[in-house]
């Protein structure tokens, strides 16, 4: 991406992992540029910083450029942190004579554990053709995805691991078992964790008619099916089914080689009958959700470290399945949660109700299918969304397969991504990395309904249509804080006049000249704000001046632009 006409330039950068180990080695991969020269040299400088604080500098000089565009790989140090984003910003040095520095930025995390920061993907595409290709994999990585959904790889919902290479699905999809194993062996290799798609209760018809003893049914003794090919099992305790989907999922850990198992769900029904202890009883699902889990856990935790996802649609049954042994809690999102507000209250109660596990959420966007829709209203919905959710401390499901989005349920029928955008989406997910020390630190606390606005308040907009709980015309000001840190966001809803985050958004105005009072109990060690409309989201630093005030003395800030999404943070003592 040459941004100044240099003849050397920086064409991207990502990490050869999507996500570090505490004390792993880092790799970077570096693309330079020379604009058609035959040959040429270059000196590369990167930094690395931890929100402002500098932490390493690597200087690279007189690396050779043959024509074109050349890839080399930097290594960094090894970080002994347990929860850390980190930025990565690259440069020409020293730049010709009267240019300005390109800088290109990138970002890597490293962790303790992949559970302090569970992001998810998808992929779909198992065909023979796709044997050589692991470009759904690669596109992931860059997005630091580390967690990747196998959506519809098995034979069948109830026999998951096929006994031979290629075979078909049960809605006749030709699939091919070493495309998978391919896949699965791409993703550790990048420090991804491939993730097999298993139903907790679905069952096909031959299966269905062999023991209709282990099936649900509705009150009229009528058996419970999905678009009548998928057929509802009981899962509670004293059925074989129960024993039986688990010993899949076993399968599909030590045969197949995946790292973990996504419990899939529909949502319904919320009660049905069964027979499978003899005779006919009431099964209420919420009631054995959990005990479920539970057992898949015990029977799975001799295999290795295994990831365990469980699917609450629309929020059911949360509170029953919260703090079962689930390495996250999710939601798919459906009707009636259909509004920005509503995405916020279901990231809090799932954080409640899971008692501080990582939260993701499954928001499908409609846009992108919808033909008669400009495209760009679609891509403007989703940074909104993802702004959204990471501004409140929560992960998306989204993005996945060949550089695609998610539209629906059906993962098969993913829409791909313009090119111009996926640049847009990475860096986005590259912000996103670079501040997850502040968007996922489980001690933020928001306070924007009860320290925004009002009379002696310590948070005072002004010059600006503002809101708390992103109300549609207004910049959505986000308040979130602990006894040190404060970040406020800003996601701009101006120029769309409804707040419903399944519809198309038009790219909205820039708002200039935002004016933000703070009072602040301390002294201010750092004040920056960043975004990744500019910059590609390096920090920059702000001024202030004091003012006093009823209750003593506040600072003010002028926000000189929010594009779309920006974030404020202030440290102070």
């Amino acid at each position: 991406m040459n941004a100044t006409g240099s003849s050397v330039y920086i064409d991207d950068i990502y990490p050869l992992k999507a996500q570090f180990l505490r004390n792993e080695e880092i790799h970077l991969a570096v693309f330079l540029g020379n604009n058609g020269l035959k040959e040429t040299s270059a000196d590369l400088v990167l930094k690395v910083l931890s929100l402002t604080e500098v932490v390493e500098v690597v200087t690279l000089k007189g690396i050779s450029l043959q024509k074109g565009v050349t890839r080399i790989e930097v290594d960094l140090s090894p970080q002994d942190v347990s929860f850390c984003g980190y930025g990565v910003d690259a440069f020409i040095s020293p730049p010709e004579e009267g240019e300005e520095i390109n800088i290109f930025s990138s970002a890597f995390d490293v962790v303790a554990s992949w559970r302090m920061a569970p992001r998810y993907g998808f992929v779909s595409d198992f065909d023979t053709k796709d044997l050589e290709d692991i470009r759904d994999i690669e596109f992931l990585s860059k997005l630091h995805i580390n967690m990747v959904q196998f959506y519809d790889w098995m034979y069948r919902h109830d026999n998951l691991v096929p006994g031979k290479r290629k075979y078909r699905d049960l809605l006749n999809r030709p699939l091919d078992f070493k495309v998978i194993r391919k896949k699965i062996e791409a993703c550790k290799q990048r420090g991804m964790r491939p993730i097999a798609y298993g139903a907790v209760y679905t069952a096909c018809l031959k299966f269905f008619e062999e023991h209709r003893e282990w099936a649900l049914y509705n009150d009229a003794g009528k058996e419970i099916s999905f678009i009548d090919i998928f057929y509802l099992m009981d899962i509670s305790g004293g059925s074989p089914w129960a024993d039986h989907i688990i010993e899949e999922y076993r399968k599909a850990i030590s045969e197949a080689g995946f790292d973990g198992i996504h419990m899939d769900t529909y949502g319904f029904p919320k009660t049905a009958y069964s027979s499978s202890s003899g005779s006919k009883k009431l099964v209420v699902l919420e009631e054995e959700f959990a005990g479920f889990i539970r057992k898949t856990r015990k029977r799975l935790e001799s295999e290795k470290d295994v990831t365990l996802i469980f699917n609450n649609v629309r929020a059911w049954p949360l509170k029953k399945t919260g703090l079962s042994p689930q390495d996250a809690v999710y939601i798919e999102v459906w009707n009636p949660y259909k509004r920005y507000s509503h995405i916020n209250h279901l990231i809090q109660d799932a954080k409640v109700a899971g008692g501080g596990k990582p939260v993701i959420l499954a928001a499908y966007l409609s846009p992108f299918k919808e033909e008669d829709l400009p495209v760009g209203e679609a891509e403007t919905s989703a940074l909104i969304l993802t702004a959204v959710i990471t501004s409140f401390g929560a992960y998306h499901l989204l993005l996945g397969g060949k550089e695609g989005v998610l539209t629906q349920g059906y993962y098969v029928n993913y829409r791909h991504l313009r090119k111009p955008f996926i640049r847009r989406i990475r860096t986005y997910y590259d912000f996103i990395i670079r501040y997850s020390t502040l968007f996922f630190n489980p001690e933020m606390e928001d306070v924007s309904m009860t320290h925004l606005g009002g009379d002696f308040a310590d948070n005072v907009c002004e010059g600006f249509p503002y809101s708390p709980d992103g109300e549609p015309g207004k910049v959505w000001t986000i308040i979130r804080e602990t006894k040190k840190i404060k970040t406020i966001s800003f996601i701009n809803l101006t120029g769309n006049k409804e707040d419903l985050w399944n519809k198309g958004k038009t790219e909205p105005p820039v708002v200039k000249n935002l004016i933000i009072k703070i009072r602040v109990p301390g002294e201010i060690k750092s004040l920056f704000l960043a975004s990744p409309d500019t910059g590609m989201g390096r920090p920059r630093s702000l001024r202030y001046r004091e003012i006093p005030d009823a209750l003593g003395m506040m600072i003010e800030i002028i926000i000189p632009e929010v594009k779309l999404f920006s974030l404020l943070v202030l440290e102070h003592t």
